[in-house]
C-alpha cells in the first residue's frame, strides 16, 4: 500500500470515529479519495476539541508514515505555557517513536484522556467548594424518548463542560438528571430545550442542596424489552432512586 493510500485511510478512519473532531473538507478529501492522490505533499489536519477548547494541528509529511513523523502543535487556552509544552513534547514523543506506524489515533486519544482529566479535576475542584459560596441545585427531566446518540452525546459533553453531575435514562420513556451550581444547570437547560424533542418536561428542581448525589455523569442501563428493545425496566430505576436516597422523585417522574 502506498504512502498516500495509508495517509488517506488513517484519515476515513478518524472521521469515522471522530466526525464531531475533526476539521477537514469532506469534499476535497472525497476527491482525492477517489484518485488516491493528495492535493499537496503534506496533508494538514485540523482536530478541534470544543469541551474544553483545543485546538490539535497535525501536519503529515511526504514520507509519513513509513520514514517521518507526524509534525502537531497544540493550542489548548485553559492550559498554562508550560503545561501545554509538556503534553506537546509528549504528543512529538509520540509520533517520533511511531515511525513506520500510523500514530494519529493514539495521538489523539491522548489529548482527549488529558482533556477528560482536567475536566474531572475541575468538577471535584468545584463539588468541593462551600456551599455558602456555590449554591447547588438538582433538575430532573422527563422525555417521551431519548434515542438518539447525538443527542446523548451531546449532553455528557455539556457535563464535562459545566461540571455536572447526573444521568441519562436512555430509551422510552427517556430520564435525565443533572447536578451543579445554578447558573451552569440553567446553562444546561437552555441547550437541551433548543434540541428537537417529541416531549421534554422540567418535572422537579431541588434547590439549595448540602452536597451532590452523585459523582459523575453517566448513562443508566437497565435490563430492557420490548419490540425493538427501548423499554427500560422501571423498575430497576426505581431501586436505583431508593439506592441513592431519591425514591420520593420516582413518583414525580412519572405523574401526571
Amino acid at each position: 500500500m502506498t504512502s498516500t493510500q495509508r495517509k488517506l485511510d488513517e484519515v476515513e478512519l478518524l472521521l469515522s470515529i471522530y466526525p464531531d473532531y475533526v476539521n477537514v473538507d469532506k469534499e476535497d478529501f472525497a476527491r482525492c479519495s477517489a484518485l488516491a492522490v493528495l492535493p499537496e505533499e503534506h496533508l494538514i489536519l485540523r482536530l478541534e476539541f470544543h469541551l474544553p477548547a483545543i485546538k490539535l494541528s497535525v501536519t503529515l509529511p511526504s514520507g509519513y508514515p513509513e520514514n517521518e513523523a507526524a509534525e502537531c502543535r497544540i493550542d489548548w487556552s485553559l492550559l498554562s505555557t508550560e503545561s501545554q509544552r509538556s503534553l506537546l513534547n509528549e504528543a512529538l514523543e509520540l509520533a517520533k517513536t511511531s515511525v513506520g506506524e500510523e500514530c494519529l489515533l493514539n495521538m489523539l486519544n491522548k489529548i482527549i484522556e488529558h482533556a477528560e482529566s482536567q475536566d474531572t479535576e475541575k468538577c471535584r475542584s468545584e463539588a468541593k467548594v462551600p456551599c455558602e459560596i456555590i449554591t447547588l441545585n438538582r433538575m430532573w427531566y422527563y422525555a417521551h424518548h431519548i434515542y438518539s446518540r447525538e443527542k446523548r452525546t451531546n449532553m455528557s459533553k455539556w457535563s464535562r463542560e459545566l461540571c455536572l453531575t447526573g444521568f441519562i435514562l436512555p430509551g422510552k420513556p427517556g430520564v435525565i438528571c443533572i447536578e451543579g451550581s445554578v447558573a451552569n444547570c440553567r446553562e444546561f437547560n437552555v441547550r437541551v430545550r433548543a434540541m428537537n424533542w417529541q416531549l421534554l418536561k422540567l418535572q422537579h428542581e431541588e434547590n439549595n442542596l448540602a452536597d451532590r448525589r452523585f459523582s459523575d455523569f453517566r448513562e443508566m442501563i437497565f435490563d430492557v424489552h420490548g419490540r425493538a428493545n427501548t423499554h427500560q425496566d422501571l423498575g430497576q430505576f426505581r431501586t436505583f432512586l431508593e439506592e441513592q436516597k431519591l425514591g420520593e422523585i420516582f413518583s414525580i417522574l412519572f405523574k401526571f
